[in-house]
């Protein structure tokens, strides 16, 4: 399933821009497969996380509900494939810009206080995407502080 998710982000040709036709199902499964790498880091995929994360896919992605559930399950089975983060975090480092990759961050720090505990596997799991992203540190914190309602 990696080899066929690599394919897929090889082929599709992509821009900044995360809205639109089909041509960009490969930077939004990208982006939706880490947002599932974080919810699933403490082992409990919980219906608040679930819900926050439709929610999430179908405003930020312009997508219906139906659409939204078909990403998701792709992005499911994107992570039980994956080794690592890498097919992920290049695709979105060649197709999003600095500005998008720091929203993406605020995203996942989002999905992690969904159910307002943030467990320690959720911390290290965005701090490493954060890294292969090349978010600087004080975008990271900011980003934490902002989705956890602290300032």
């Amino acid at each position: 399933m990696l080899d066929k998710l690599k394919q897929l982000l090889q082929r599709e040709l992509l821009d900044d821009d995360d809205t639109g036709d089909a041509k960009h199902l490969s930077v939004r499964l990208a982006a939706a497969a880490l947002m599932v790498e974080v919810i699933a880091a403490d082992y409990h995929f919980k219906d608040e996380e679930r819900d926050m994360l439709l929610a999430i896919l179908q405003k930020r992605f312009s997508l219906d509900k139906q659409a939204a559930e078909s990403l998701l399950a792709e992005a499911q089975q994107a992570h039980k494939s994956a080794t690592d983060y890498f097919a992920f975090t290049s695709e979105i480092n060649r197709r999003y810009s600095q500005k998008k990759k720091i929203e993406l961050i605020h995203i996942l720090w989002q999905l992690a206080n969904a159910d307002h505990e943030v467990h320690q596997i959720e911390q290290h799991v965005i701090r490493r995407i954060s890294n292969l992203l090349h978010v600087e540190h004080s975008d990271y914190i900011a980003a934490k502080l902002a989705a956890t309602g602290h300032s």
